[in-house]
């Protein structure tokens, strides 16, 4: 496979995602509040504590939350062009998670401390950076905290939503996290992969979840704080929107996938030749931009991505709960991160089918016992964990659907506890909760099935 032909290709996919996000904000700008709303938005964005889940549509509107996910990508997307970097489907994997958690936490003044520290440890271990910005991107997920170290954190009770109290305290704090994350992380990777033997396609958020562990027990149970929780603010251009974000958003990514699936169709001669081969892949260890071009990869996004679409639409459609807001629309990305390493429809729709029966079970059981129920499946935080969860596909890949199914449900039986542990203030929770699941089911089924345990990790 032509490597560089990739390079190129990938970097091109960034751009063309860059420059929809930016037509994006310009057309919401054009319906709901014009360019200074779009501005007014971005500030209160920018200067707004994030934790889980803060819908920067009510923080900032519906265009300037388009606006931070363009700028934010397209600034990530330069650093990598300017510093010659290559682009991998890693770093590809990266950048679509940047995009999604620029709808729910990510901003134009937070993800630096961090991404700053990763080049720093690089640097200082001699290694090129540049083989390594897939992991800062990746540390990027700590944003909310540098968010509230910079902003709230300092002040406490003091603090007043929409207003600037950056102190020294604050920056000193910020630094200090940047460092940590960078000089800790890296190596965290590493360790990640080792206890879930790639079993958890978001590596990440196995990683990072423990690091947030101690960093929120230091700064908050330690010293005897407490979490103030996400911002309560409804935004004047989100307020009275509603359901109409549904068809903005339906066109969004039907431009976005639809557009995927017919550029990789013609870039693979106008067929979908070997697409049935990719789909027999386990996508345990895989790459399927290295073993099979990016016009394929582009197939697989657009197909993988219109199921999720469809899933999203169907649970909207079926139970009470969220619509498209920002963390949907980031969820959607999220869910198609690694359509080029690792996810297709054939190992992800048992994790979703595992969500699906794990809720039918408790409707059964409320209803039996008369109870309300406590949540469906387009509950917010069900949302966006699901679409993490697709990160189980290695173990539908290589156990079975059966296997998927049961990973599915683990995963939304323990989704909504894992934010506790880090206070909300990383974003891989969902990749958190894949890796705890995938810790349980690969002990078990490596225990049932010996002769397919993984060795040398």
């Amino acid at each position: 496979m032509d490597l560089s032909k990739n390079d190129k290709q990938i970097k091109g996919l960034c751009f063309c995602l860059g420059l929809v996000l930016l037509a994006a904000a310009v057309i919401s700008a054009a319906i709901w509040g014009g360019a200074e709303g779009l501005l007014d938005g971005w500030l209160r964005i920018l200067i707004s504590p994030c934790p889980l889940m803060t819908d920067y549509f009510r923080v900032g509107g519906i265009s300037g939350t388009f606006f931070n996910a363009a700028v934010c990508s397209l600034a990530c997307l330069l650093i990598i062009v300017v510093s010659g970097a290559k682009a991998t489907a890693s770093l590809l994997a990266s950048y679509f998670l940047v995009v999604a958690h620029c709808f729910y936490g990510m901003n134009f003044l937070n993800i630096w401390p961090c991404y700053i520290g990763v080049i720093i440890y690089y640097c200082y271990k001699k290694k090129d950076f540049r083989q390594y910005l897939h992991v800062a991107m990746f540390t990027m997920a700590f944003g909310p905290l540098v968010s509230e170290v910079l902003l709230r954190y300092p002040v406490g009770k003091g603090f007043v939503l929409g207003e600037v109290q950056i102190t020294l305290t604050g920056v000193l704090l910020t630094v200090a996290v940047g460092l940590a994350a960078g000089m800790v992380l890296p190596g965290m990777l590493e360790g990640a992969l080792w206890m879930h033997k790639g079993y958890n396609l978001y590596n990440g958020g196995l990683a990072f979840g423990l690091v947030g562990c101690f960093l929120y027990a230091f700064l908050y149970k330690s010293m005897g704080l407490e979490s103030s929780g996400p911002v309560e603010l409804n935004h004047r251009l989100y307020d009275g929107i509603g359901e109409t974000t549904w068809l903005f958003a339906n066109v969004l990514f039907l431009v976005i996938f639809l557009t995927a699936l017919i550029a990789g169709y013609r870039m693979n001669g106008k067929s979908f030749k070997n697409y049935g081969e990719l789909m027999k892949e386990t996508g345990h260890f895989s790459n399927f931009a290295d073993k099979y071009g990016m016009p394929l990869c582009l197939i697989n996004l657009g197909f993988y991505g219109l199921m999720v679409l469809a899933y999203m639409n169907l649970i909207m459609l079926f139970t009470e709960g969220m619509a498209f807001t920002g963390p949907t629309i980031g969820a959607v990305f999220a869910a198609v991160t690694f359509s080029a390493i690792g996810q297709h429809p054939k190992n992800t729709w048992p994790i979703f089918l595992g969500y699906v029966a794990l809720f039918l079970l408790v409707v059964f059981l409320c209803t039996v016992q008369g109870r309300e129920l406590p949540w469906t499946l387009s509950t917010q935080g069900y949302i966006n964990v699901v679409a993490f969860a697709t990160g189980l596909a290695p173990i539908a890949g290589r156990y079975g659907w059966r296997s998927g199914v049961a990973a599915g449900i683990v995963s939304a039986a323990i989704c909504t506890s894992t934010s506790a542990i880090h206070g909300g203030f990383m974003l891989f929770n969902g990749g958190f909760t894949a890796g705890i699941t995938a810790l349980i089911m690969v002990s078990v089924l490596e225990h049932h099935f010996p002769h397919m345990k993984v060795k040398g990790i």
